[in-house]
């Protein structure tokens, strides 16, 4: 048995196509991707960027989203879910306070009419996926100007992924600023 130039390239390409293949399926089940769903809409009739202040109100999240159990039998988990609504808008806050969008950003004051304000609530808050929609005020007329609705999913542990969540509710307000 002799080995032959014409026999060994078909071998050595049907291997090298059996490595490619096994890279490109090995890259694909590497770390989960998160990937963020959206919707947005923007209504106002005057300019985003005519806005001064942000106030940011917590998302609701009804107590049904995340457990069944009564307040003296819930796990650690689940108390780590009841504190997510602050910890979006703290996070939300910070954000866009680094991006200097607006001259006033808080949590709390009174609505004017150079203000927008951001209320929402969670629609789904689970191990696999988070789902959030917002909607911003105009600070006068309480008219709705804009509404997104946000999904992360593959989420592990919804608690560590609220950052993420918070920057792209962030990108949002950044994006609408020139509508």
């Amino acid at each position: 048995m002799r080995y032959s130039a014409a026999t060994g390239f078909p071998r050595r390409l049907s291997v090298w196509l059996c490595l490619l293949l096994l890279s490109v399926l090995a890259a694909g089940c590497a770390a989960t991707s998160t990937t963020i769903l959206d919707e947005e809409v923007v209504t106002n009739q005057k300019h985003m960027a005519s806005y001064k202040t942000l106030i940011i109100r917590d998302f609701e999240l009804k107590r049904e989203l995340y457990t069944e159990e009564p307040e003296e039998k819930m796990s650690d988990r689940e108390r780590l879910y009841a504190q997510i609504p602050s910890q979006l808008s703290e996070n939300i806050e910070r954000y866009v306070k680094a991006r200097q969008i607006y001259q006033h950003v808080t949590r709390d004051g009174r609505p004017t009419d150079t203000t927008l304000v951001l209320k929402g609530k969670f629609t789904r808050v689970g191990r696999f996926r988070i789902s959030i929609t917002g909607t911003l005020f105009d600070g006068a007329s309480d008219q709705e100007v804009a509404f997104f609705r946000q999904t992360l999913w593959d989420v592990f542990d919804s608690t560590e992924t609220i950052n993420e969540l918070s920057r792209e509710v962030a990108d949002f307000i950044d994006r609408i600023q020139y509508k």
